[in-house]
Order: C-alpha cells, then structure tokens, then sequence
C-alpha cells in the first residue's frame, strides 16, 4: 500500500510516517477491497487461512414438553486455541463457504506534524474536529443533533475511502458523529430498525462527502508533500465552541465568535466567554481599537483570561490552513488513523497460550451456568423448555463471544475494521442484537438502493478516547456502517449524504 499521493500520481514523493511494521495512512487498500474476486491467490489464501467457521451443534430436540438436552460436553466453550482463526458460531445444515474478503484493519497512532490533519491532505482521523471534504455545503438543521436530547452530535472520526473506478467520488470520506450522552445511546438501539415513515430518533449519523478529482474545492495536482500549501479555498465558519458545524449565530456582544447552536453559545459562556465580551464592550466604550481587529481582538483574550484553542490548547494548530480549532475542552483526543490487512496477522503467529482476561471471563461465565446444569440434572431435576433454551443460548452466546475475542487478539489494538466488498459481513461480538431481517438494513434514503456493509468501530476506539470506564459514560460492543452500494449522488440536495448506522451494546 502506498499513500493516496501515489495512487494520484505513482511518480510523486509519499509522506513519510505510516505507523509500524505494514501500516500506511489510508489509502490503495480500497481498492483492494473492492476488487477482491480478482485479487491474486496468494492474498485470497492468505486471507482465507485466518477464516475458518466454528460448526455448532443443535442443543435442543422436540420431544415432549422438557426436551432431551446432549451431554453438557457438547455445550462447552471451546478454547482460544479451538477457536482462534475461526469464524463466528453458526447453526446452518450446511457449510458455509469460508470468508475470503480483504479486511482493512485501523489503527490510531498520534498527530505528529499537524498539517497531515487538513482537509486538503484528505485525512482519515479520529478525534478532534472534522476535515469537511466540502467545506461549504455542511450537514445542517435536525441532521447535526442527536434525535434524543437534541444536543450537538460530537465528531468521531471520519475514513477517505475514494472509489477509483467512480470518477465521481476520486475523492470519498465517511464521517461518523455521535452524541456522547450513553443514556440517548441506549435508546437509539431501539429506534434503529425502525422505518422511516416511523421517524426514528437517532444518536449516530453517518455523512458521506464525495468529490471528483477536477472541483473547485482542490487542485487537480496533489498537495505538497511538505505541508507547505493550502486549500484552494475557504470553507465556511464553523462553530467557534465545537469546531464541527456551520456557526450561523453570532455572539450579540463581541460579534467575534459564531455557533451552531444555542447551546455551544452557552456552554462557551459558561467556559469564560462573558469576560471576552465584557472586555470587548469595555474596549468599544473607551474608544479602543475597533472590535475584529487582530491588536483587539489578541489583547482582550489575554485579559479575559479565555480559554481559546489557538492560543492554549493546540498550539501546534495555529493558523494552519485548513484546520478548524475549538474552544471546547470537551472534545476528544486527535489521532490519525492507520490501516493493515488482517491477513498479516496471522494465527499461528499469535501466542495464544494465554487467552486474556475477556476470553477467560467468558470461559467461566458459561462454564458456571453449565456446572450448575450439570449439578442439576445429576440430581434429578427436571427442567422445563425455557431452562433449556437458557441453557442452549448461554452457550451459544458465550462461544460466539469467545470466537469473537479470539479473531480480534490477532491485533488487540485495532480500533477499526474495514471491508467494501460486495459478500463483506460484520463481526459482531454478540448474538444479541444484530439485524433480524434484510429490512432492518435501511435501502439508500436518496437512490432507494441497498447498503452494503462497509466498516465497523470496535470497543478498543473508547480507550484511545479515554473514555471513564464509568456506567454511565460512552460504550458499545460494536457500531457497524452500511453505505450505499453505488455510492450515489443522486437526490443529494447538499454535499453530504447520509448513510445508516447499527449499534450493538
């Protein structure tokens, strides 16, 4: 894999600064991905050593009101050598075909030259503030809110994924936005396989932007390698608290500082932003300089004491092109990220003589649910279907879970998995709560088309995060997202359209 720059022009200079061992920024994986029925053997082979398929058995019979149940051997949790390298638990008759596709794995790795982070490097990221792809043409209205409290929506974190064979979108990024609130979380599971006509409320938006490589937003010759340039043109404010959506209401008092809504304008009261405006005001009263030029505007600050991020907290940051800053504390931290190919995490290259504290937890929970069967029915209790069915799924739960552990200790760290190809599947790291029917999937809100699976975020984003491992902060299993399969543009009435996101918890 090479940077984007090379895809562009295979004869042009690649930053440097890709991550270790095979990571690289993002970049000719896509394609990859998208062309993998034709990819070489080896790659196919490779790919298809670390996808196996775990066979499970049928626990219960219908006979009689209580059932037979097999003996509790059967039911176990195979172990992380039994497992690793295998697919999730499945119950069909017959085989399965095993997964050959490429996945993308991503990995964060710190900002180190805060220039690669502009939008007109065509970042993918996490954290801090989007790098719109249109810098104009932004989501707005209800479509920046959380459908729960109607809040702000925080930024995630946003994948270039071009199409190459799609002139219309040689430029692709993925943003995904999420309230941060876990309690609207918890409720959007239950509105997202709601219908449209049911007007469902969501906590997560998915924003596709797309470009073709000659628009009016970015040379038709890549950027410089060195960071020494800037976007062919200025976007549009953004909200001066949060840094993310289009700041369309101005502060009444200073007239310095815009926002996207009424409540970043009082959270940034809140953060110092009343002594700003005071200042200003005093500064206007004594016939100082006029408020908005640069001598008032710097002085003020340092008086008010405000905390603003080009002066304190990113410093790094300061009038780089292309870079939106925010005065908010609250965001979270910035990362770029990276991408390898699962199959160069082997299973065999893997120890897996200690199977981690998650697999072992997993382990014991089921295993004491089945001692406890077992002590049961030596005894001579009888059992009745739901404690069977209890049974049954307790085991079925726990080696899925296992199964699921033991794919992802191939590369505990990342934090991103990524697959465009047409047969691509989740990972999902529980029974519960997947999509029952081909209908929970929503067809493309513009063209009518289907979704096809395209990335998920695994549970390991929250610790770069630093999110509190408190019951009430952020935290899923899993959130997968589906885009348009023909990437359309059709019916998009602004540069952004949205796509559909399944959360598992």
């Amino acid at each position: 894999m090479a940077h984007f720059l090379s895809r562009l022009f295979p004869h042009s200079p690649t930053p440097a600064g890709g991550g270790g061992g095979g990571r690289q920024l993002f970049s000719d994986f896509w394609k990859m991905s998208r062309n993998n029925d034709s990819s070489s053997s080896n790659v196919a082979a490779a790919s298809s050593s670390s996808a196996g398929i775990v066979k499970g058995s049928s626990v219960l019979e219908d006979e009689g009101a209580g059932g037979l149940v097999q003996d509790v051997a059967d039911l176990r949790v195979k172990s992380p050598e039994e497992v690793g390298g295998q697919d999730i638990v499945v119950e069909e008759e017959e085989e399965e075909e095993e997964d050959d596709t490429l996945v993308g794995l991503g990995f964060v790795q710190p900002v180190e030259q805060a220039w690669k982070v502009s939008r007109h490097h065509f970042p993918s990221k996490v954290g801090g503030t989007p790098a719109w792809l249109d810098p104009i043409n932004l989501p707005y209205g209800k479509q920046v809110l959380c459908g729960i409290c109607d809040n702000p929506l925080q930024f995630l974190l946003q994948v270039y994924a071009p199409l190459e064979d799609q002139p219309e979108a040689f430029h692709r990024t993925l943003y995904v936005f999420i309230c941060p609130n876990m309690a609207c979380l918890q409720q959007d599971q239950h509105h997202q396989c709601k219908q449209p006509a049911e007007k469902p409320c969501r906590s997560i938006r998915v924003f596709r932007s797309q470009l073709p490589r000659n628009n009016s937003f970015y040379s038709y010759s890549p950027p410089n390698p060195d960071g020494q340039d800037s976007p062919s043109c200025d976007g549009v404010a953004l909200c001066t608290w949060c840094g993310s959506w289009k700041g369309h209401k101005a502060c009444a008092a200073c007239k310095q500082t815009r926002y996207c809504s009424r409540n970043h304008q009082i959270e940034h009261w809140r953060a110092g932003h009343s002594g700003f405006c005071r200042q200003v005001q005093a500064a206007k009263s004594a016939g100082h300089p006029e408020p908005g030029s640069t001598k008032d505007v710097e002085s003020v600050k340092v008086e008010a004491g405000e905390l603003m991020p080009e002066d304190l907290h990113e410093p790094h940051k300061k009038n780089l092109p292309g870079i939106a800053c925010a005065a908010s504390d609250k965001l979270w931290p910035e990362f770029e990220l990276v991408v390898d190919e699962e199959y160069n995490y082997e299973a065999e290259d893997n120890d897996r003589s200690n199977p981690g504290p998650q697999i072992e937890a997993g382990q014991s929970r089921a295993k004491q649910l089945l001692d406890e069967y077992e002590r049961r029915r030596k005894a001579g209790e009888e059992f009745s279907a739901s404690d069977l069915q209890e049974v049954q799924e307790a085991s079925q739960e726990q080696q899925h879970w296992v199964s699921f552990q033991a794919r992802i200790s191939r590369a505990p760290e990342q934090v991103l998995r990524y697959c465009r190809s047409q047969d691509a599947k989740p990972l999902w790291p529980l029974l519960e709560g997947q999509p029952k029917k081909s209908t929970d999937i929503q067809p493309c809100s513009h063209c009518g088309g289907p979704r096809n699976f395209e990335l998920q975020l695994l549970p390991q984003l929250l610790y770069f995060l630093r999110v509190k491992n408190e019951p009430s902060s952020l935290d899923w299993a899993t959130i997968t997202v589906f885009s348009c399969t023909a990437s359309c543009t059709s019916g998009v009435s602004n540069g952004y359209a949205e796509e559909f996101a399944w959360v598992q918890l």
